[in-house]
C-alpha cells in the first residue's frame, strides 16, 4: 500500500526514524492487534497501537469495569463489552486504525488464552512489578507459555499506563521485524525497566543442558 499524503503528514515522527521509514509505516497499518484486556494496561496498548495507525479489534468476550475510564474509555463505556467499545472508540481516535488489517497478533492482560498469528505481548506483574513478556512468531511458543503463566494480572494506576505504552512499543517493534523473537522486561516505579530471564521448556532447557547435542 502506498501513504496517502495526509498519512505522511499524520505518522511523519514515526516515519522519520530510521527504524520505521516509509515502509515500516506501511506496515504498522496493513497489519492488525487483537486486545485482550480492560485494565490500564490493555486499553492504554490499544490506544498508543491506534495512534500509531495500527487496527485494533477486541478479543475476548469481557465487559469494562468502573475502572476502565482513562486514557482511551470514558464513564459512559462501563458495561459495555470491550469489543463494542473499541470498535466505536478506535476510529474516533483514529480512523486509520478502525479498518481491520491482514494477520492478527495479540495484546492481553494476564491471565489470557492464547492463539493465532503473532506477535504477542503479554502485559502482566509479580505484584511488585509490572511486566512485559513477548514472542514473534520465531519465538519458542512453550518457553513463552512458561514465563506468562508464573506471572498475575498487570498493575493498575500510573504503572498499569506505563506497561501498556512499553507493551504496545514492543508489539510495533515485533511487527516491525525487529528483535529479540522472545523475551520480557520487568518495569519498576518509578519507570525504570530491567531485563527478564525467562523461564525454559524442557525442550530448550535440554538444548542448553552440559553436554547436549
Amino acid at each position: 500500500m502506498a501513504l496517502r499524503e495526509d498519512q505522511i503528514l499524520r505518522y511523519s515522527r514515526q516515519i522519520l526514524l530510521r527504524e520505521v521509514g516509509g515502509r515500516g509505516q506501511e506496515s504498522l497499518l496493513a497489519g492488525t492487534a487483537r486486545l485482550d484486556g480492560i485494565g490500564a494496561s490493555g486499553l492504554t496498548a490499544a490506544a498508543y497501537l491506534a495512534g500509531a495507525g495500527t487496527p485494533v479489534t477486541g478479543a475476548g468476550s469481557l465487559t469494562l469495569g468502573p475502572w476502565a475510564p482513562g486514557f482511551l474509555m470514558g464513564p459512559d463505556d462501563v458495561g459495555l463489552p470491550v469489543t463494542e467499545a473499541l470498535a466505536r472508540e478506535v476510529p474516533a481516535l483514529n480512523p486509520d486504525a478502525g479498518a481491520v488489517g491482514h494477520g492478527g497478533g495479540l495484546v492481553a492482560e494476564l491471565p489470557a488464552a492464547w492463539s493465532g498469528e503473532a506477535p504477542w505481548v503479554a502485559l502482566g506483574g509479580d505484584g511488585m512489578r509490572a511486566a512485559v513478556v513477548f514472542r514473534s512468531a520465531e519465538g519458542c511458543l512453550w518457553c513463552f507459555g512458561e514465563t506468562v503463566r508464573h506471572l498475575g494480572s498487570p498493575p493498575d494506576g500510573a504503572l498499569g499506563v506505563a506497561v501498556g505504552t512499553l507493551g504496545a512499543l514492543v508489539f510495533q517493534r515485533l511487527r516491525l521485524g525487529l528483535g529479540p523473537a522472545l523475551g520480557g522486561r520487568w518495569l519498576v516505579a518509578p519507570g525504570t525497566v530491567e531485563e527478564m530471564a525467562l523461564r525454559k521448556c524442557s525442550r530448550c532447557a535440554g538444548r542448553e543442558a552440559p553436554g547436549a547435542q
